[in-house]
């Protein structure tokens, strides 16, 4: 057949974000395989507890529908890190893996040191790999073409980065879902509730924005801070202070102060 950098041979992981863009990375290597993936081409997902329920529901009706995803968690056992496998109806939905990090490691993550993203994803994805007896994998990640930065920045041996090599753009993604008959349904279709809905690197704009909309999910925030005495994001108020701000006086921040990048693709 016609060569395609969707074409992914195993050993390999495909990291499944809950986000469309990595659902229609997804969809392209199922198709690639002529429809079913080889049984050494593994799509995982690793859940932080501070998803939306509506990413949770996205990734179930996937699994439901295309392949089987392995879910996974962040865990201590015996003072060890430990990958845990869930599911749809066993996977935390009140940040239990992101505090267990948080009191493992005696510290918050923040814009400098992200230890989230490297020990709830990346770290608890290998571990589990190595588990099932694994020396050396691929992981195939979802970044676009249109995210150069981003391409480059994880341009690296093992990092399989097929969208950018096919060349597809958000708008790509985009036309794909609104073909499909089901879709990522984020509270208003708002972006910003992508991902760990309070994560300290989306601009300040947007955490007020969701925090409006649903304050409920910035609870977990706070507490964090108040409990280590740690802050996650030194140039702005406290989550407990933006929450209270935004609740008096509706949104302040009203710029798109971009989001930073990290490995928490879409």
């Amino acid at each position: 057949g016609v060569s395609t950098p969707y074409r992914v041979e195993g050993p390999a992981l495909i990291f499944v974000s809950g986000g469309r863009t990595s659902g229609f990375m997804l969809r392209q290597i199922i198709d690639a395989h002529g429809g079913k993936l080889p049984d050494d081409v593994i799509p995982v997902f690793c859940n932080t507890g501070r998803e939306h329920e509506a990413t949770l529901k996205f990734l179930h009706e996937i699994e439901t529908r295309w392949c089987p995803i392995v879910w996974l968690e962040y865990d201590v056992a015996d003072g060890q890190a430990v990958a845990k496998r869930v599911d749809f109806t066993t996977a935390s939905r009140r940040g239990e893996p992101f505090r267990k990090l948080i009191d493992k490691e005696g510290a918050l993550p923040n814009v400098m040191m992200r230890f989230c993203t490297k020990q709830l994803k990346i770290r608890t994805m290998a571990r589990w790999a190595r588990g099932m007896g694994w020396k050396d994998w691929d992981e195939a990640v979802g970044l676009r073409y249109d995210e150069p930065r981003r391409v480059h920045a994880e341009h690296r041996d093992g990092v399989l980065l097929p969208m950018a090599d096919a060349k597809h753009g958000l708008d790509d993604v985009l036309a794909f879902w609104s073909a499909q008959d089901f879709d990522l349904e984020l509270p208003s279709g708002d972006p910003v509730f992508g991902n760990c809905v309070g994560c300290f690197l989306k601009g300040r704009g947007k955490l007020e924005r969701a925090m409006l909309e649903q304050p409920e999910h910035f609870e977990q925030w706070a507490d964090d801070e108040e409990r280590t005495g740690y802050r996650y994001h030194k140039d702005r108020p406290a989550y407990r202070v933006m929450m209270a701000q935004v609740t008096v006086q509706g949104r302040l921040w009203t710029s798109e102060d971009d989001t930073l990048p990290c490995r928490c693709t879409d």
